[in-house]
């Protein structure tokens, strides 16, 4: 008989899952295979398997129950845009019954009013003024945009769902009368031709975060959009509006919190720092679906090469606090982070910290990261056996301790699905860290201990010119620490950001041991 083939991509388009869990499914045994050849037949029954007796993972059982199906969806969205419920109405209904899955895959999360109205509250809109929407969905921003005095025959909207841009024009049919052929069902990124026959006083948006697309596409738009090394699609929008924003035109995002400080971002806030940016706004998380922060610039295509001190921007945290930055403020910041929250007092003692002579752990450390086994329950047991050693976790990395172990995992480490060069967990020495969290916990090993993906390593280079425990001490204090998060502002300990702290080894040079106290005295800000 012959086997109904299928590849593995096509099983994970399939059950709406990641390629990575179709490939952990098979090895545990959960999705089952004929002679080695993953078929239809496979997938069929593993669904089945599920319909039956739920076996999928919670992640994925989560995901699963999220799918809808958009053809059915569009067919009552048509008929509802016939009948006589209003266009507000129907918008309200169409996200409210798109699957979380869907919004995911195609990185939608429409943007809440709250949100659109304190972005667009102090723009001087005038009538004869052009605005873009160029991922509009229904329509929030640009009927916003309205109300604010926009003529509707001067707004323009791009969006690639049919059933959005059908919303989009009969609310702006609604509250103005004017049949809108302005408002476009195709993708803004691909329009080039059209897109760029003319430029925008205005250009308000919330692109998709992280849409799943082809990586051939994200490079070929980077390569049009000369957006350099960024393959998000949020930083792509960011690039291609650019490119259609009229000189003294205005632009404001609403983005992830990614693009205002994770190292990938850099050539779009490089970017951003020529133009002059008047507010920039913290609105927590936004999105009841994800953990993600929903951060809005918002800048006048004005040249600010060279910035001064008197270009404020406003920066905000919603609804707690604001408080004026200098935009050079943000020039000399590690990786040109926008670091917002932290007032401009905060901001010169950053500056000066690394204006003092210091090195960093760039190109002065070997790093490896925790082991992953695929699977701890297997692999690792509760309880030592012969033949068994400690590991840690992240959570059992405590400042200069360890907590007692609780995992142990065979010593020759067989069947785990990743692992560093064993030469850096057996190093006489190297520092151990937690990975997840939102202060650097570190830890002076010396007895060749392994730890789990929840935590990651270093060996200092033999020339590094303090010791292990002098390095712990001080990435373990609090000042180092609120430099940390006053730079970064994450809930991961990344590598680069490690690699971009000023280690101040001179201090060193009169102070055996650190104190905080002595280490403040130093830097001169006491």
């Amino acid at each position: 008989m012959k086997l109904n083939k299928i590849s593995i991509k096509n099983a994970a388009e399939q059950l709406n899952v990641s390629v990575v869990s179709i490939h952990n499914w098979i090895k545990d045994g959960s999705l089952r295979t004929t002679d080695n050849i993953l078929t239809q037949e496979n997938i069929d029954d593993f669904r089945d398997d599920f319909l039956k007796n739920k076996k999928l993972s919670s992640r994925a059982n989560k995901q699963y129950k999220d799918l809808h199906n958009h053809k059915t969806l569009t067919e009552v969205i048509k008929n509802d845009l016939q009948s006589a419920m209003s266009g507000d109405d129907v918008s309200l209904k169409y996200e409210s019954s798109l699957s979380e899955s869907y919004k995911n895959k195609e990185g939608i999360y429409y943007t809440p009013k709250y949100i659109i109205e304190d972005m667009l509250k102090s723009i001087g809109i005038t009538e004869n003024k052009t605005f873009l929407d160029p991922c509009c969905g229904s329509g929030n921003f640009i009927i916003e945009a309205i109300k604010k005095g926009i003529s509707p025959e001067n707004v323009y909207g791009f969006d690639v769902d049919e059933n959005a841009v059908a919303i989009t024009k009969k609310r702006i049919k609604e509250i103005s009368g004017h049949d809108s052929k302005n408002i476009i069902c195709a993708d803004f990124l691909s329009q080039q031709p059209v897109a760029n026959s003319q430029q925008f006083d205005y250009i308000f948006t919330n692109p998709p975060w992280g849409k799943k697309i082809k990586k051939a596409d994200k490079v070929r738009y980077s390569y049009f959009y000369n957006s350099g090394n960024v393959l998000d699609t949020s930083a792509i929008f960011y690039f291609a509006c650019l490119n259609v924003l009229k000189k003294d035109g205005m632009i404001g995002m609403l983005l992830p919190d990614s693009f205002f400080n994770i190292g990938s971002f850099e050539n779009a806030r490089i970017s951003l720092l020529s133009l002059k940016i008047n507010r920039f706004v913290d609105y927590g998380k936004a999105f009841k679906e994800l953990m993600t922060k929903a951060m809005a610039f918002i800048a006048t295509n004005a040249n600010s090469q060279q910035p001064t001190a008197n270009s404020q921007i406003q920066c905000e945290i919603y609804n707690v606090k604001k408080h004026l930055r200098s935009q050079e403020s943000f020039v000399d910041i590690p990786k040109h982070i926008f670091n917002f929250h932290i007032e401009e007092s905060e901001s010169d003692i950053i500056r000066r910290v690394f204006s003092l002579p210091h090195i960093t752990l760039k190109d002065n450390a070997k790093w490896g990261l925790g082991i992953i086994t695929g699977n701890n329950e297997k692999i690792c047991k509760k309880e030592k056996t012969n033949g068994f050693v400690p590991i840690y976790r992240g959570k059992d990395i405590l400042k200069n301790d360890l907590a007692e172990p609780s995992l142990y995992i065979g010593e020759n480490l067989e069947g785990c699905r990743q692992v560093a060069d064993l030469c850096l967990y057996k190093a006489p020495e190297k520092v151990i860290y937690r990975f997840i969290s939102n202060r650097i916990v570190c830890f002076y090993d010396t007895e060749q201990r392994y730890i789990l993906n929840s935590a990651n390593l270093f060996v200092l280079n033999e020339e590094f010119p303090i010791s292990y425990s002098q390095l712990v001490d001080l990435l373990n204090s609090d000042f180092m620490n609120w430099l940390f998060r006053s730079i970064f502002n994450t809930h991961k300990i990344l590598r680069s950001d490690l690699e971009a702290l000023p280690i101040i080894h001179e201090y060193f040079k009169e102070n055996e041991v650190f104190s905080e106290k002595t280490f403040k005295k130093y830097l001169s800000i006491l």
